[in-house]
């Protein structure tokens, strides 16, 4: 059986980034595992430079992971 997966996407094009974020939840020993692929583009270099040097590549996903962990279903 398949695991269950979806990607999410980034349709407006006028933004200036884009991207989509493949995932697959499997079960695991202590709920369920989120396994998340990135493949984003920024476009425009300003937006590059203060993700890379600002705020970091990682830290929308980061909060994201952190807030799926804290909720209690």
């Amino acid at each position: 059986m398949d695991k269950p997966s979806r990607v999410v996407r980034i349709t407006d094009e006028s933004l200036p980034f884009g991207g989509s974020w493949p995932y697959e939840l499997e079960p695991g020993a202590a709920g369920t595992r989120l396994a998340i692929r990135e493949e984003g583009e920024v476009y425009n270099p300003v937006f590059r430079f203060m993700s890379r040097f600002v705020m970091g590549h990682h830290s929308t996903i980061d909060q994201y992971l952190e807030a799926l962990q804290t909720r209690q279903y």
